[in-house]
């Protein structure tokens, strides 16, 4: 279950269904073939809809309900809605067996700021290029954009979690790759640690 201040809530907002589209993909095996990326569509809310993109073409969309449409059906709650294109969803390869290990895991949370035209999947993309192979799960469990930050940052908390198959990670190492992570954020997309 995704950790985050909110855990409980009865509300949906966008991350919650961009987090079951990745689950769904994920069970493709494929989720990292797709991207997504800002996108429009007219019975949806212009600043929460986003397109699904595998190599450049469109496989799918999800946002929110248009306000005006909301109102008309008189839904008095934000509804979400996504699709996907079966055939390019169930073209994932099988994901290969890995025996359990039974080393603990690390974890590690970031709270990062980030200038808010940056996506949250860049950030990721960038976490992950540089995370090393034994990262098992990364997870944005929260965004930010308001009071205590600069109206042209947003801040992102993310989850980070290691685990080697057959020994114990030690402190050092996943402190070097953490710091080659904030380093890589910094100078690609002008990313940092929140102080």
């Amino acid at each position: 279950m995704p950790e985050g201040w909110a855990q409980g809530r009865d509300v949906v907002d966008f991350f919650d269904v961009k987090a079951d589209v990745e689950a769904v993909l994920g069970f493709a095996g494929a989720l990292g073939e797709f991207t997504f990326t800002p996108g429009q569509h007219p019975a949806l809310h212009p600043g929460q809809t986003a397109r699904i993109e595998r190599d450049g073409r469109e496989v799918g969309f999800l946002g929110a309900i248009h306000p005006e449409l909301s109102k008309t059906l008189g839904l008095d709650r934000p509804v979400f809605v996504f699709e996907l294109v079966l055939a390019e969803v169930s073209t994932g390869r099988l994901p290969k067996f890995h025996e359990l290990s039974r080393f603990p895991e690390v974890r590690r949370d970031l709270a990062l700021l980030a200038d808010r035209d940056v996506s949250a999947s860049a950030v990721l993309d960038v976490i992950r290029e540089n995370a090393g192979e034994w990262l098992t799960d990364l997870r944005l469990f929260d965004v930010y954009q308001g009071k205590g930050i600069d109206p042209h940052r947003k801040s992102l908390a993310v989850g980070l979690t290691w685990q080697h198959p057959s020994r114990t990670l030690n402190d050092d190492e996943v402190n070097a790759t953490t710091l080659a992570i904030l380093t890589s954020l910094e100078e690609r997309l002008n990313a940092t640690l929140r102080k």
